[in-house]
């Protein structure tokens, strides 16, 4: 499985990090999507934008295509979809 990062907006009554991880969770079941996988949320973007917050939210996908159709198959509003590579620093 690959991690992807996903920048979406989110209303600001929506605004909270369990419900967004047990939410998103719960709508996957239902709608039988078990390719992809919600990690993590990461809420949000400064207090001073009352009406729509930013918020990372990280998934485990086979590919970028299967969690396209799957975030969309929820009508989940993605900003963007990056892919995460991990760094390691050689110790030799």
């Amino acid at each position: 499985m690959k991690r992807f990062i996903v920048n979406s907006k989110v209303p600001q009554i929506q605004l909270n990090r369990l419900t967004c991880m047990i939410g998103t969770t719960n709508i996957f079941e239902k709608t039988g999507i078990k390719d992809v996988v919600l990690k993590t949320c990461y809420c949000c973007s400064p207090e001073s934008n009352a009406d729509v917050k930013k918020a990372l939210i990280e998934f485990e996908a086979q590919s970028k295509e299967a969690l396209v159709a799957a975030l969309q198959k929820i009508a989940f509003p993605a900003d963007s979809i990056v892919e995460v590579t991990k760094v390691e620093v050689n110790k030799n």
